[in-house]
């Protein structure tokens, strides 16, 4: 008695994750569009409404006075979500079996529905406990899908909830080890999801800024916008939407093969797809009538290779001869919807091939199909050539009508021609107007009504006023012997003298230390110009933040330090400009 090996053991096994994986993607390409409409009515209201609920909750000073009409809000669509989600999974079961039996009474709807809403509330309770302990996570998953699952597709006439609760986790149990492989591979796909979808919002930000012109978080501080909590919880759960229905898919194919393996409706539903097709062809006759059955026989022969068949002889062999059936089943093997169920045909190869290895014979199949690529690629070329010679032969028949062809195609490409020149004329136009009416910024804030700014408050910035303007209103804060305002004009004078250069870039949100950083990255070679700017931002900060004196040497000590700004900052713009100018021309 020999103990079975490990290759006996994967044999015997019912399937593995990769294929639940790969029947899950097919039955979401079978499925009718209208369950994805019903299932995305559900989940994007929850998902836009969670989103505004977790920043309100955490930034808003009136959280605590809306936190009850959320809440119930939040539950609300919560419990929606799980209904589209349970009508999304009885249309997958529908796929599957189409002559299944589901409920279909509106009171056992809603006993199904109130078992369901019951189970899911306390999702965040079990999923919890099943971190904390690692182990179960895998199961509590599976009977938490499995829940939605069998909510609309599985009725009782009585106790709703204890039954789900009993089946779901039974299913749970049902093949544990494709379970968790099918989760692995789930949360790498997720990942990955997700990681594309951030790199996505990246390279569309990038795009709009090198083409638009517009500036956002993503170009200014790509790292700061990622890890911003909203934009995560919001990337995490545009993944939940493109993951979820392969979720889904997963625990629904699960739970109608656990449960086939007492009632067999896996064999009822293939024999109900062939009753679909063979209702739909019956004109075709006998022939293909006798190929469908055979298909089903040869079918659950391979499925289950190891026991007897049991088929019923009496619906195979009926009017059709032996030599009509064997055909027939040749004709149904050769079909591409039935080999994804039935291993490689070893027949079909040389008889000095049957004895390689698999890798043998990959390269053998590989070579056979490049030869026939290559076959198909020499009579495609030779018919080209053929059709060309005909061309060439009817056209030196019939002058004219080959001018005429030149003359439309000539016609068609002077008006490409034009309309491409057009184009970029008014592309290069539009480049012209956006650099005039960068270069015309100063002239517009000159002829501007000059703003009235209040040198106390803390919230004016720097490009509020242009640069004699703010020397202006130091002079006036010197006259009226307030050296401690003066001090504050002419810093905000000396910033906006550099942004006029384009050193540095002038924001609310900017400190003081940020405009030294800038402007020692984009002057590094002015060393007399960095110097003077940190020596009158030290003045400034001593005396605007830390309220000392301010003296007639310390202002004029800044004034000095500001002409040097002044005449550097033209030399430093002018060279950057330069340095950039011939980057790009090389």
């Amino acid at each position: 008695m020999s103990v079975p090996g490990r290759r006996k053991k994967a044999r015997r096994a019912e399937k593995s994750a990769l294929q639940i994986l790969e029947e899950s993607f097919h039955l979401l390409r079978t499925i009718d569009l209208r369950y994805f409409w019903l299932f995305y009515l559900g989940a994007v209201p929850f998902v836009v409404v969670l989103l505004y609920f977790a920043a309100d909750m955490s930034r808003s000073s009136l959280a605590g006075e809306s936190m009850l009409v959320s809440s119930l809000i939040m539950t609300a669509l919560y419990f929606w979500l799980r209904f589209s989600q349970a009508i999304f999974c009885r249309g997958l079961w529908k796929t599957i079996q189409p002559e299944s039996d589901l409920i279909d009474r509106p009171v056992d709807r809603f006993k199904q529905l109130a078992a369901l809403f019951i189970v899911q509330a306390f999702q965040i309770p079990l999923l919890v406990i099943g971190l904390l302990l690692a182990l179960p996570l895998g199961w509590i998953i599976a009977f938490l899908q499995n829940s939605t699952v069998l909510s609309l597709t599985r009725s009782s006439s009585s106790h709703s909830l204890r039954n789900m609760i009993s089946e779901g986790w039974k299913f749970a149990h049902h093949e544990w080890a494709q379970n968790h492989a099918a989760l692995v591979i789930l949360a790498i796909v997720t990942f990955f999801t997700w990681v594309n979808l951030v790199a996505t919002c990246l390279i569309l930000a990038t795009f709009a800024k090198s083409f638009l012109g517009v500036e956002s978080m993503f170009t200014i501080s790509p790292l700061a916008a990622i890890l911003n909590t909203t934009f995560v919880l919001g990337s995490i759960l545009l993944t939940y939407l493109v993951v979820s229905p392969i979720l889904k898919a997963v625990y629904t194919l699960r739970c109608f093969y656990s449960q086939s393996r007492g009632s067999g409706e896996d064999i009822l539903s293939r024999l109900a797809a062939f009753r679909v097709d063979q209702s739909s062809s019956r004109s075709a006759g006998m022939r293909r009538s006798a190929a469908g059955r055979a298909a089903v026989v040869a079918i659950l022969i391979a499925a289950f290779p190891n026991e007897p068949a049991r088929a019923d002889e009496k619906s195979v062999n009926d009017s059709s001869t032996g030599i009509l059936l064997e055909e027939s089943i040749s004709e149904a093997m050769a079909q591409k919807k039935y080999q994804w169920r039935l291993s490689r045909r070893l027949q079909d190869l040389p008889e000095d091939e049957l004895e390689k290895g698999w890798l043998s014979r990959q390269l053998y199949e590989l070579g056979v199909s490049l030869r026939a690529l290559a076959k198909e690629f020499t009579d495609w070329l030779e018919d080209a050539f053929d059709r060309l010679e005909r061309q060439e032969s009817k056209q030196s028949n019939d002058s004219k009508d080959k001018s005429a062809v030149f003359d439309g195609i000539s016609s068609a490409l002077s008006i490409g021609l034009v309309l491409l020149v057009v184009g970029l004329g008014l592309w290069l136009g539009l480049l012209i107007y956006r650099k005039h009416r960068n270069n015309g910024h100063e002239d517009q804030h000159e002829e501007a009504p000059v703003e009235m700014v209040d040198l106390q408050r803390e919230d004016i910035v720097a490009s509020q006023l242009p640069e004699n303007e703010w020397l202006r209103l130091a002079r006036e804060q010197i006259e009226r012997g307030d050296r401690r305002l003066a001090i504050r004009a002419l810093f905000l004078a000396s910033l906006a003298k550099l942004g006029d250069e384009n050193l540095v870039n002038i924001a609310r949100f900017k400190s003081n230390r940020d405009y030294r950083l800038e402007l020692k990255r984009k002057a590094r070679k002015w060393n007399d110009l960095i110097s003077a700017f940190e020596a009158n931002t030290k003045l400034f900060e001593r005396a605007w933040y830390g309220w000392h004196e301010v003296s007639e040497d310390a202002v004029e000590s800044y004034l000095k330090n500001h002409e040097v700004m002044v005449n550097l900052s033209k030399k430093a713009g002018k060279s950057r400009y330069s340095t950039a100018t011939e980057s790009t021309v090389v």
